[in-house]
């Protein structure tokens, strides 16, 4: 897997998951997941992104398929 690919599903998870699992109840702002976590839209309540988790998922991503494929 190419560093770009990893970094595109790293950007999408990164965007999902904050926003699937804080739906406007703040549960993912208020734990300990928050910490990183910014709003890139201000007027947007909900729109949330993980910088921590797009960077992990991106480097699992990129680790786990170049195992894969030697």
């Amino acid at each position: 897997m190419k560093w770009l690919t990893a970094l595109a599903f790293g950007a999408i998870v990164g965007f999902v998951l904050p926003t699937a699992l804080d739906a406007r109840a703040g549960i993912w702002m208020d734990s300990w997941a928050g910490w990183g976590t910014v709003r890139p839209d201000a007027n947007s309540s909900s729109l949330l992104f993980s910088i921590p988790l797009f960077l992990g998922t991106a480097l699992a991503f990129r680790l786990v398929f170049n195992w894969h494929n030697r």
